[in-house]
């Protein structure tokens, strides 16, 4: 599940196994899925999905892994209650280094005892939530050391104010981008006042 001590035992407790067979992707998941086989069909090793909260990038991300079944994937997050979150929606049940589905802070990551356990290519996926952080020195440090075949980064707002360029990063592959406005159109979200 994630490689940290203290909170291990807690993120197993809130752990609980979903059926993705049994869920149906929405609108923003299908075209999602689709755009992320195609992209990596053309070889791609870098995607962007930006998508409103609350439109299902989460649950978008392991409908995708669900059809391109990687050996392990790592899911990092910058909250720790963010991992709790996504680890209810993938499927996996692994709790230390040697789990098929990692998760795991972007702090606990970027310590080099916790990162120099695992090989650079022992990820065949690594998912960054929350993404338009990925300037800070510490992403970087995990970025530059890692080389999945595929990394997807995932964000509400990849617009900075630093002057880093998140698009780069990802080789302007933009898998797929829904913005508030469209969302609301497309009833992915509730109004709100």
């Amino acid at each position: 599940v994630r490689p940290e001590r203290a909170s291990q035992k807690t993120v197993a407790e809130q752990f609980r196994k979903i059926d993705l067979g049994q869920l149906e992707p929405n609108t923003m998941q299908q075209q999602f899925i689709a755009n992320f086989n195609e992209l990596r069909a053309n070889n791609a090793k870098r995607g962007l999905l930006i998508s409103a909260t609350g439109t299902g990038k989460t649950y978008a991300a392991a409908f995708a892994m669900r059809e391109m079944k990687p050996k392990r994937i790592l899911f990092l997050v910058h909250r720790e209650q963010i991992a709790k979150q996504a680890i209810a929606s993938f499927e996996g049940n692994a709790k230390y280094y040697n789990a098929t589905h990692v998760f795991s802070t972007m702090q606990m990551m970027g310590r080099n005892d916790v990162m120099k356990q695992y090989d650079p290519k022992e990820f065949d996926c690594i998912i960054i939530d929350e993404v338009h952080r990925a300037g800070s020195d510490s992403y970087q440090r995990i970025i530059d050391y890692f080389d999945p075949q595929f990394l997807l980064g995932m964000t509400a707002s990849p617009e900075r104010t630093d002057g880093y360029d998140l698009y780069e990063l990802f080789d302007h592959n933009i898998i797929y981008e829904i913005r508030l406005q469209q969302a609301l159109e497309e009833d992915l979200l509730c109004p709100f006042h």
